[in-house]
């Protein structure tokens, strides 16, 4: 008898919430090492997504989000 896999959809939220900052963090560093311009703007996208991958490292070191967590608002989605 085989289980029917199961994905904890925050963490799958927050896991592609990482490889978008990242990538966008990617491409404002890239702008600025290479002396093209990066606006005001740029600037503090950039330190959001720094402040974003920071926490979520920060939490999955500590463990905060663990998969059993009662505070979880996310439901568990059976993967077809």
């Amino acid at each position: 008898m085989s289980t029917i896999p199961t994905i904890d959809t925050r963490k799958a939220w927050l896991d592609e919430l990482q490889v978008h900052t990242q990538s966008s963090l990617m491409k404002i560093t890239e702008k600025e090492v290479t002396g093209k311009h990066v606006s005001p703007v740029e600037l503090q996208y950039a330190k959001v997504c720094s402040a974003y991958l920071y926490l979520y490292k920060l939490a999955q070191d500590n463990e905060i989000l663990s998969a059993d967590d009662p505070d979880n608002p996310f439901d568990f989605e059976i993967l077809h």
